[in-house]
């Protein structure tokens, strides 16, 4: 019987040695495993850029300098802004990178612009290419973008041709042409005006706002009496004034660049004509530059008023109040404009797309824009909304009636629609 026990107690004695044996390997084993995979919960295994590169140009003259420079530095404010925190959060590299613009100078020429647009993402190889101001100044990278499956943040560039079936274009801060005039018959039609004169720049801005203008006045019973198109240097509108003036409309409407606005503005007040209502596109963007140069000559005129002239409670980025402060705060002798807020808001939507994708391919930013960003962001610029082609449908502008007073000052008075206006149209104008 001991004999038989004895032999039991060392058989077992051997199982828990060779047991203890294989947990020691394999706890050892886990252990090493462990100890020199690399963590991919917290730390990202690539590399992080330094910078976000923002490529973009701005015009320091010609004939968009007074539009892009104001869009230029809206842009730049943005990026101290962000910088401030530490940048934007990119989630493929677990941290935060600020950003840096690079830029160069177009002089308002759209052969210049189309190379320099080629630079920024061949030679800078930019993370974000983003358009000067405007549709002339904003085609050349719209064809390049195409060409080369880029995509491309349009700050202004409003034609509506830009956005036909092409699914590399953002339309960051100004609405496309169609809802650029949204506002304007129905608010015409409250006035019961139903002959109008229309002269438009031939551009694709300008004609395709006429174009879809057309199609809002025959649904409330609108003419356009005079319809003429002008090249977008004219600079002497005295043919198209007597034209307008032998038609008797109830209202004229110029629609053209703020280069076309101001001596249009300039020659109707010295022509002796008088027509109940004159309608022009930037005043309402660019107030303190038409305070300059055309003052008085715009009192009781109409606009389409946009931010500053514009309050709007945002849900994303500064209010009114304090984009004022950071504006003032970076440059102090220059009057913010819509501009201004436009190249701002351009980067708040730069910004946040990149965050919400979590990465800098583009593919993942267009997606993030339309699945989590459009119709859901309101800024200081309004609603932010755009279509699967990136066609902004949101920020439409208001018509609102300019009033100069004698020491030089302004006041905007809000028409339409009647839940945003701040007041009644004088009509017909003094």
């Amino acid at each position: 019987m001991d004999k038989v026990g004895n032999r039991a107690i060392s058989r077992g004695a051997l199982i828990g040695i060779i047991v203890v044996i294989i947990v020691v390997i394999i706890v050892g084993g886990v252990a090493y495993y462990y100890s020199t995979k690399k963590p991919t919960s917290t730390t990202s295994t690539v590399s992080a850029p330094p910078y976000i590169l923002i490529g973009t140009l701005y015009a320091s003259s010609g004939s968009y300098a007074s539009s892009s420079m104001p869009e230029y530095e809206g842009l730049q404010l943005w990026a101290k802004w962000v910088n401030e925190s530490g940048g934007i959060y990119v989630k493929e590299y677990g941290k935060k990178i600020p950003v840096k613009i690079v830029a160069y100078d177009d002089q308002s020429n759209p052969t210049t612009a189309q190379s320099l647009y080629q630079q920024l993402v061949t030679v800078n190889h930019v993370n974000v290419l983003v358009a000067d101001f405007g549709s002339v100044l904003t085609a050349p990278a719209v064809t390049y973008a195409n060409a080369s499956h880029i995509l491309l943040w349009d700050v202004t560039g409003s034609s509506y041709a830009f956005f036909i079936n092409n699914p590399y274009i953002i339309l960051t801060s100004l609405p496309v042409s169609p809802y650029f005039i949204t506002y304007v018959a129905p608010f015409l039609h409250s006035l019961n005006i139903t002959k109008v004169a229309v002269i438009y720049a031939a551009n694709d801005f300008n004609a395709y706002q006429d174009y879809f203008l057309g199609t809002y006045f025959k649904q409330y019973g609108i003419t356009a009496v005079v319809n003429e198109s002008f090249p977008t240097s004219t600079t002497d509108f005295s043919s198209y004034i007597a034209t307008i003036e032998s038609a008797k409309p109830q209202a004229v409407l110029e629609l053209g660049y703020p280069t076309d606005d101001i001596p249009f503005l300039n020659q109707v007040a010295s022509s002796g004509y008088h027509f109940p209502m004159v309608l022009t596109n930037f005043p309402g963007q660019l107030l303190p530059d038409f305070l300059s140069a055309v003052g008085a000559n715009m009192n009781g005129t109409f606009t389409l008023a946009y931010p500053p002239l514009v309050s709007y409670t945002p849900n994303y980025g500064p209010n009114l109040t304090e984009f004022y402060k950071l504006w003032n705060s970076t440059y102090p002798t220059i009057p913010p404009n819509f501009l201004s807020i436009a190249g701002f808001n351009a980067g708040l939507i730069i910004g946040l797309a990149i965050q919400d994708a979590g990465t800098l391919n583009q593919t993942a930013i267009k997606a993030a824009v339309l699945n989590d960003i459009s119709g859901k962001i309101t800024t200081i610029d309004g609603l932010f909304n755009v279509t699967q082609y990136g066609m902004q449908v949101g920020e439409n502008p208001l018509p609102a009636q300019v009033w100069v007073y004698p020491n030089g000052t302004a006041n905007v008075v809000l028409l339409w629609p009647p839940n945003l206006a701040t007041g009644k149209a004088v009509y017909p104008a003094p």
